[in-house]
């Protein structure tokens, strides 16, 4: 069943509280970051967040999602 756009909203806003729940300074710290350490080209499927699924947070890790983990020799 498709997601209002309210819900969303209202997901982003306690995904949000909990991160700053956890930790104040993670969304400041956020701001001031932007220097991956890699380039991860993996497959678009949206079960798995690949900033999850290895442990980094989002600023470490730059995430280019592929159809198929297809990657096309210009990249």
């Amino acid at each position: 069943m498709p997601h209002r756009l309210s819900d969303l909203f209202r997901k982003n806003r306690e995904w949000a509280a909990g991160h700053t729940a956890e930790d104040p300074d993670f969304f400041q710290r956020l701001s001031q970051q932007q220097d991956p350490d890699y380039l991860w080209i993996g497959c678009s499927d949206t079960r798995f967040p690949a900033t999850d699924i290895v442990g980094m947070a989002p600023v470490r890790l730059f995430v280019h999602p592929q159809s198929g983990n297809l990657v096309p020799h210009h990249i």
